[in-house]
């Protein structure tokens, strides 16, 4: 079992997490109105002061010393090892430093502390909170490790915020989920700190980890799905954990964006969960991008302990098709359990359900050692091959791949030669729609499109920031092409690494740990027209 034994969290409001809950109970919120750097008017948070009033650590960068600072301040006391090879970073972020490795910032951030296993950065668009969770629990569930420090960090700039612009998705108001007057999204910032283990605390009740589940829709890299596929999918699996009578409320994503939170509504009716209460925080917060998952775990973790659901500020009139329980006043609960569940570009959506127990011996270890797996077909793009050249003599047939990214191109087109390769070695071969997933990694994350897109808005003169290169500038976009040209609502993840022999841990566990029937995983980087590489293998699970 696996459990939460530190926490802390730092975000515009207050550095501490009880903090933090009496600011939401006192109805404040860290947003405020500010102006863009061509002067337009912009809902944002107050950040600055809160920030610079934090230690900077010589010799790291702002994001780097504030993810020490709150990794630090949630083990202090609390007689956790980190030092130790039993102990694994994970980073939950959509960008980090924009132009450094995530990987090398990670491991700034993990060397800091004296631990020299290779850290971990779960880089899933806005689910990485939530999916970062879901990669420690396997990798502890699966003896690698016994504890996992899982931190999310995301500080908004003109890269950031240019980008949610240029598809209309901000608000100037602050940001109202699920009303009828929403009209888009606020960017946020916060640190957040979850550290798991397999050894519970030695206080009780405690917090156990019931499980996680990832979904694509399969549907669109940057619009939600009009069913909900891939969010009722994930809370169709939470129904394995938690009976809906026992959950005190589901944590959602709620943007304050018009397609998301009708997406997210007809997902919970179709799951059956009208009458469950909900929580929406991105009132009090903004969107913190990487760290909502973990930010909104934490927070839900104090609301259930207080016996509350915490008040979704903004909330006043039903906006969305289908009605969600959910109020702008603080509402009683005596139940224990939770879930937590995102969404975000790539199609990808993911969800946790948490527990808290006095009783250890309720639930048995899930280790699933003995699956048998074998690997049906290996593929690697020769370094010789240009690829657009490989795809119009092999492939052909996908209008789409043309508008996509260099990334993409080259994971979609290694992927899709994979399972005719795999076909042609295997001729009764299918795909399991339904539970093939993929799992994808690199170093350099999508530092190419990145330098593409900085390009838009490096001149004020000639400003155009593009939506179609910023939504580029995700990595796990490549999961996502894939997934919706072969109709695969499996899970998709995607990470950042040292080196290519880290994803075999995550690979393991992944095997062992998720639904999965089918995996697609490998190495695909692409740093420059000359330099690129793209491994991958399909693996089928008994």
């Amino acid at each position: 079992m696996v459990y939460a034994v530190a926490r802390h969290i730092v975000t515009p409001l207050a550095d501490t997490v009880d903090g933090n809950v009496n600011a939401i109970l006192a109805g404040q919120t860290a947003l405020a109105r500010h102006t863009d750097v061509r002067g337009e008017p912009l809902q944002a948070p107050v950040t600055a002061s809160l920030f610079a009033s934090l230690p900077h650590i010589e010799g790291y960068t702002a994001f780097e010393s504030l993810c020490i600072e709150a990794v630090q301040t949630a083990v202090t006391g609390k007689g956790i090892d980190i030092q130790s090879n039993h102990c694994v970073f994970i980073m939950s972020s959509t960008k980090g430093e924009i132009w450094e490795s995530m990987a090398q910032t990670a491991g700034h951030i993990s060397s800091f502390f004296g631990n020299t296993e290779p850290p971990v950065v779960v880089s899933t668009a806005c689910t990485s909170g939530v999916s970062a969770q879901i990669a420690a629990y396997r990798l502890l569930e699966a003896g690698m490790y016994d504890t996992a420090v899982v931190f999310g960090c995301d500080l908004q700039n003109e890269f950031i915020i240019s980008g949610f612009q240029s598809f209309h998705a901000l608000s100037t108001n602050p940001c109202r989920p699920f009303d009828c007057s929403r009209d888009g999204l606020n960017p946020g910032e916060a640190v957040a700190v979850l550290v798991l283990s397999t050894r519970p605390p030695q206080t009780s009740p405690v917090w156990r980890m019931a499980g996680g589940s990832v979904h694509n829709d399969a549907n669109h890299i940057s619009g939600p799905s009009r069913t909900g596929e891939g969010s009722l999918r994930c809370l169709q699996d939470m129904t394995q954990y938690e009976n809906e009578k026992d959950l005190a409320f589901v944590s959602v994503h709620g943007t304050g964006t018009p397609y998301n939170d009708e997406m997210e509504s007809i997902a919970l009716h179709r799951a059956g969960l009208d009458e469950t209460p909900v929580s929406a925080l991105k009132g009090y917060y903004g969107h913190t991008m990487g760290a909502a998952g973990l930010l909104e775990t934490i927070l839900s973790m104090a609301a259930v302990e207080k016996g509350i659901i915490l008040p979704s500020k903004g909330f006043t009139e039903q906006g969305t098709t289908y009605t969600v329980n959910l109020s702008s006043d603080v509402r009683t609960t005596d139940r224990q359990s939770f879930v937590k569940l995102l969404s975000g570009f790539g199609g990808v959506n993911a969800a946790v359900c948490w527990t808290h127990t006095e009783d250890l011996t309720e639930a048995e270890s899930v280790r699933k050692a003995g699956k048998q797996w074998n690997i049906v077909a290996e593929y690697s793009i020769p370094h010789d091959e240009l690829v657009e050249s490989l795809y119009r003599r092999e492939i052909g047939d996908h209008p789409k791949f043309y508008k996509m990214d260099r990334l993409s191109k080259l994971g979609f087109t290694a992927v899709q030669m994979l399972l005719k390769k795999a076909k042609e070695q295997k001729p009764a071969f299918q795909l399991d729609t339904e539970r093939c997933g993929i799992l994808l990694a690199n170093h350099w994350s999508s530092v190419y499109n990145d330098r593409q897109y900085q390009q838009t808005i490096a001149d004020k003169q000639n400003y155009f920031p593009s939506p179609a290169l910023f939504v580029y500038t995700l990595p796990n976009i490549v999961t996502g092409e894939i997934a919706i040209y072969n109709h695969l609502f499996g899970e998709t993840m995607f990470y950042v690494l040292p080196d290519e022999q880290d994803m075999n841990k995550l690979v393991t566990a992944t095997i062992r740990h998720s639904d999965c029937k089918q995996l697609i995983t490998g190495w695909v980087e692409y740093e420059g027209e000359n330099n690129y590489q793209a491994n991958v293998r399909l693996i089928e699970i008994q």
